[in-house]
């Protein structure tokens, strides 16, 4: 009995002993640590795989002509246009709603629409002498399908295309989800990207392609001619990107970085998305990116083949994009210098001054 008191004795000892080494931790504050872009903008779309016909049908009318267009301050050329307009007028409708678009040719030589990356019925697809007859001057084609799935696609002809496309005769197709985006972007730009032959001999051809470009044009202008995109601070942006010319060109954003979400009209799943700041867009390839504007300031986004920021060999100019934060007061100090580009190229290298 003793035995056991003792031993009873000795573990309250112990457990005293260690209570009073052992004092009660007190919670500390911790610094709160600001989201990284990673946390709050994880890009996740909205896309349907087969999406359910809604019964809305959404009709345009689109005209072919030629019309005037001025790519640059004071360069005005004759160009092949949609209704007018370059780029034509952009097309926005929900995946499972019906589009219907029709056609009316202009101009002296046959000319049709393909829907560029959109899936739609083998009837539609606009591809003169395989799905179609040409629709000849003075003609009208109605096109009409379900809009198959949701992206930034493009329209543009399929009849002599490098003179037509070259010349304008290009629009954007821009089809929501049935699903909201998640997030929601707080704004959203479009840039579709061409390239201008003006005022030139066409001394240069490869495989009958003239690629003597001197202009450079987002959304069929060339900068300074486009306005600057105005954003806020913490605005989730999304800038839909599509080449329309025949060149490669590698989009460059100063001051912030973007994830790509999308390309080709089909999501990039949300752990397969990465930061960069870089995009080299082939071309007929279409991108939507996004990036948290977080950074405020005056930035450009532009073409990093320099040649394509001149406008006729004089810098800068071409594809040049200014994202301005609103409040933002900037750099006073005037215009930047304009001049000839100091090295020209050899002749042989397309899309370059000559």
């Amino acid at each position: 009995m003793v035995k056991l008191i003792l031993t009873f004795g000795i573990m309250l000892a112990v457990a005293v002993t260690a209570a009073c080494a052992t004092p009660t931790a007190t919670p500390q504050p911790q610094p709160a640590v600001a989201p990284s872009a990673s946390d709050i903008l994880p890009v996740k779309l909205g896309y349907n795989p087969k999406p359910a016909p809604t019964g809305i049908v959404r009709a345009y009318e689109l005209v072919v002509r030629p019309a005037p267009w001025e790519l640059a301050p004071g360069v005005t050329v004759q160009a092949v246009t949609y209704d007018g307009t370059v780029p034509g007028p952009t097309i926005h409708v929900k995946e499972g709603d019906t589009l219907r678009v029709s056609v009316k040719n202009l101009l002296s030589q046959d000319t049709s629409i393909h829907w560029h990356g959109l899936h739609v019925p083998y009837a539609m697809d606009g591809v003169p002498g395989v799905t179609q007859p040409p629709i000849k001057p003075g003609e009208t084609f109605t096109y009409e399908f379900v809009a198959s799935h949701a992206g930034t696609f493009m329209y543009h002809p399929h009849v002599n295309s490098v003179e037509q496309i070259d010349n304008g005769l290009y629009g954007l197709l821009v089809i929501d989800p049935q699903q909201p985006d998640v997030p929601a972007f707080g704004r959203e730009f479009s840039m579709v990207l061409g390239a201008w032959t003006v005022g030139m001999e066409q001394a240069v051809a490869m495989d009958g392609m003239n690629m003597n470009y001197n202009y450079f044009t987002i959304n069929g202008k060339a900068y300074p001619a486009n306005e600057p995109w105005t954003v806020r601070t913490g605005d989730k942006v999304r800038v839909r990107l599509v080449n329309m010319s025949n060149l490669v060109h590698p989009m460059h954003l100063h001051g912030q970085d973007f994830k790509v979400i999308a390309k080709d009209g089909e999501p990039v799943p949300a752990a397969n998305q990465q930061w960069m700041n870089t995009l080299a867009i082939n071309s007929g390839e279409t991108y939507d990116i996004a990036f948290i504007a977080d950074n405020p300031g005056i930035w450009v986004f532009h073409c990093h083949e320099l040649h394509h920021t001149e406008n006729n060999g004089v810098e800068p100019g071409g594809l040049i994009q200014l994202i301005k934060y609103e409040g933002f007061q900037g750099y006073q100090g005037g215009a930047p210098p304009t001049g000839p580009s100091p090295t020209p190229m050899p002749r042989s290298m397309p899309g370059m001054r000559h």
